[in-house]
C-alpha cells in the first residue's frame, strides 16, 4: 500500500497554485491590451488534469493570432496568420535582441529574391536568412530556366526567439505567416503590443 508524502503533496499544490496564477496573468495582459484595441480576444486552458497551457486568440480584419503560454522556460509563441508584410519587421523588432551571432556572419542579402523578401531583409537588420524558394506565379514549375521568389525565411536571436516566416507571393503586396518561438512573457508582451500599436482601432 502506497502513502502519500505531505510534503510532496504541499509542493504539488503550491506549484499548480503558481501555474494557475501565471497563466491567469498571461491571459490577462493580453486581454488588457486588446480591449484598448476594440478586439476581444477567446482565452482557452487546460484542464486540471492536463500539463499546464494557455492559448489567448484574436482576429483583426483578416489576421488572426494565436498567443500560446505552456510555461516551460521561454515558454511563449506567437503565430500570425495572413499578417500584412509591412507590419513583420515592427513584430520582429519588439523581440528586442539581436540576431544571433553566428547565423549573421553566414548572412548574404543576395541570397533573397522578390521585392518582398529582399525589403524585408532591409528593415531587419540581418535577422532572416533565405530558407526556400517557389516559382513567380504564371511560370512553369518544371521548367529549368523558372524564375524564382524566396517564399520562406527563418532567423533566431541571441537571447531569446526563433523566427519562422512564410510569404504569400513575391512582391510589396504579399501578406506572411509568422512564427516566433521560444519567447519569454515580457517578450511575447511586447511583440502584441508592438503589434496592438500599429494597428488601426475598431
Amino acid at each position: 500500500m502506497a502513502f502519500s508524502d505531505p510534503q510532496h503533496d504541499a509542493r504539488e499544490r503550491i506549484a499548480h497554485t503558481a501555474r494557475t496564477i501565471q497563466q491567469t496573468r498571461t491571459a490577462q495582459m493580453a486581454i488588457r491590451l486588446l480591449l484598448t484595441q476594440g478586439i476581444r480576444p477567446q482565452v482557452t486552458r487546460s484542464r486540471p488534469t492536463e500539463s499546464p497551457w494557455v492559448d489567448v486568440t484574436f482576429t483583426h480584419g483578416a489576421t488572426s493570432v494565436r498567443w500560446s503560454n505552456t510555461y516551460y522556460r521561454n515558454g511563449h509563441s506567437l503565430r500570425f496568420k495572413l499578417l500584412p508584410l509591412t507590419l513583420a519587421p515592427t513584430v520582429l523588432a519588439a523581440v528586442g535582441s539581436a540576431p544571433d551571432s553566428m547565423l549573421a556572419t553566414f548572412h548574404d542579402p543576395t541570397d533573397f529574391e522578390g521585392d518582398a523578401a529582399r525589403w524585408l531583409d532591409e528593415q531587419t537588420a540581418g535577422l532572416l536568412g533565405a530558407v526556400d524558394s517557389r516559382p513567380l506565379p504564371g511560370y512553369d514549375e518544371e521548367a529549368s530556366d523558372t524564375p524564382i521568389y524566396t517564399s520562406e525565411l527563418s532567423g533566431r536571436w541571441q537571447v531569446e526567439g526563433i523566427a519562422l516566416l512564410e510569404l504569400s507571393g513575391p512582391d510589396m503586396t504579399a501578406v506572411c505567416n509568422l512564427e516566433i518561438l521560444r519567447l519569454s512573457e515580457a517578450a511575447a508582451h511586447a511583440v502584441i503590443t508592438a503589434y496592438a500599436d500599429r494597428i488601426p482601432l475598431r
